[in-house]
């Protein structure tokens, strides 16, 4: 990933967790992973951290023979949130990994498609789009994911896109660049016509 990409991808991670509701979690209790349990003294603690940057910098990477063994190795239920209190491994790694391979290997451990991020609503395919990761989306829409599923704030995935990338960006006074309108352009495309089947 160059820098530019780098720092665009951190501004808009930036730019969809401000003022998204926490408080409008309804759901149940969720089991929440060993690495971070209250119980667990300060040693333990550090080792969760520790484990957690590394796999993170394993995502980073995205080198398929390497993401194939943390996954196939991986200790937690594939869908826990083993990354912070906030993110599964599939939120994460739509996130951080530049293959878009990740993916495929992530579900065929039979992870949630549809699994959202704790405290914002939103799923990977969200992520995904407003990170304009075009070949994730693609695959991401190889195993069926809700689109009427609605955040925190009760977007829709298309509502999401329009605020984070239009709305937000009008505000501050960036317009997207004519290869973020590109690629905007065909994850709309894409997901109209999935939306559309």
């Amino acid at each position: 990933m160059g820098a530019c990409e780098s720092a665009n991808a951190d501004g808009n991670r930036k730019a969809r967790s401000r003022g998204e509701g926490v408080g409008k979690n309804k759901r149940t209790a969720t089991k929440m992973p060993k690495l971070a349990t209250a119980d667990l003294d300060s040693s333990h603690q550090m080792d969760g951290e520790e484990e957690t940057d590394k796999r993170v910098e394993i995502l980073r990477r995205g080198q398929k023979k390497e993401l194939q063994k943390m996954i196939d190795n991986y200790e937690d239920d594939i869908d826990d949130y083993s990354f912070g209190s906030n993110k599964t491994l599939l939120l994460e790694a739509v996130i951080n990994c530049p293959n878009p391979a990740v993916v495929d290997m992530i579900m065929e451990k039979g992870a949630d498609i549809d699994k959202e991020e704790y405290q914002t609503g939103n799923t990977a395919i969200f992520l995904s789009a407003v990170d304009l990761k075009v070949d994730f989306v693609k695959n991401l829409l190889k195993y069926q994911p809700n689109l009427q599923h609605k955040n925190h704030n009760n977007q829709d995935i298309f509502d999401f896109l329009n605020f984070q990338l239009i709305t937000q960006r009008q505000k501050i006074g960036r317009e997207m660049t004519d290869n973020e309108r590109e690629k905007y352009e065909e994850i709309e495309k894409m997901l109209q016509d999935y939306a559309n089947k």
